[in-house]
């Protein structure tokens, strides 16, 4: 009698250990196991993700530079630094729960940015959804690569070592010039922006330039004026590309800024010295923000 209740008790346990108490899995094959995501969340994720659903472009830079497209189930519709990759990926999903269901994501990776409701309802739907902190730093943009790289099971190194070479790139540009600090504004068609606590303020640390928006005590979320940039009276103005104006506004040009006739007296205008950069890499925390940096500090030095 004891024997047969051993046994039953061995195949009862057996039976938990399998079904397990965490949330369900959606197409899940392989081992689990738990993690702690950017907001402190326990979240059961495989131990190899097999479809996986990167939200944000600069979500998709790193994970499609990570792992091979086939281990992607979709991406977003907004572009990314990627486009070969992602072209592989034949669906397009929203961040929402209804629109993750459609493809069975075994894990989705979004910024802490996301609307905590929306993270919230996939969760609900036991969809299992990892936030991590989304980076306002070069070094933090590593740390965040090498974080999900090892979510992923997947080795990030050449990709920190890609943005180590830019990183030396500009180091070399900058020494060559011994002057004082150019005043750099970045302005887009909502206006001057970039302010304190932004990647492209970081930025300016290794360009050796100083910030028109944070001189003026702009946010990282903040947008100054037209008059705000006659104040500043950069030096050197960069405006993103059209990539990020899918929203129907109108990008600001170099003509538009060059023809404008309260602005003549801006110096960088007297000069001639306003430059595009790439938006897809400038506005991204991912290991293509390196490569805008290499960009502006051959503007920025050229002279």
């Amino acid at each position: 009698m004891k024997q047969r209740i051993s046994i039953i008790c061995t195949i009862v346990m057996m039976v938990l250990l399998v079904v397990g108490c965490g949330p369900k899995q959606l197409e899940t094959t392989g081992a689990t196991h738990q993690v702690t995501d950017g907001t402190g969340t326990v979240v059961t994720v495989p131990t190899e993700p097999k479809h996986i659903v990167p939200i944000a472009a600069s979500t998709e830079d790193i994970v499609l530079s990570l792992v091979d497209p086939s281990r992607v189930a979709a991406v977003g519709t907004v572009p990314n630094n990627v486009p070969d990759a992602s072209a592989k990926v034949e669906k397009h999903v929203k961040a929402s729960a209804e629109s993750m269901l459609s493809v069975q994501p075994d894990l989705v990776l979004v910024p802490n940015w996301m609307s905590p409701d929306a993270i919230g309802e996939m969760r609900n739907m036991q969809i299992p959804v990892y936030v991590y902190k989304t980076p306002t730093t070069v070094q933090e943009a590593k740390a965040t690569i090498h974080e999900i790289a090892g979510l992923l099971h997947a080795s990030d190194e050449s990709m920190i070592a890609s943005m180590d070479a830019d990183l030396k790139t500009v180091e070399e540009l900058t020494n060559k010039h011994s002057g004082e600090r150019p005043l750099v504004a970045f302005y887009s068609q909502f206006g001057l922006t970039g302010g304190k606590g932004s990647t492209f303020d970081d930025m300016c640390n290794y360009l050796k330039v100083n910030n028109a928006a944070t001189q003026i005590g702009l946010g990282p979320f903040d947008n100054g004026t037209r008059e705000d940039l006659i104040k500043s009276n950069p030096d050197i103005i960069f405006i993103p590309s059209v990539a990020y104006t899918s929203d129907g506004t109108t990008p600001a040009t170099a003509e538009q800024l060059y023809s404008d006739p309260a602005l003549q007296g801006v110096k960088a205008i007297a000069n001639r010295r306003v430059y595009l950069v790439d938006s897809s890499q400038v506005m991204s925390y991912s290991q293509f923000m390196t490569r805008a940096m290499v960009s502006m500090a051959q503007n920025i030095y050229s002279m």
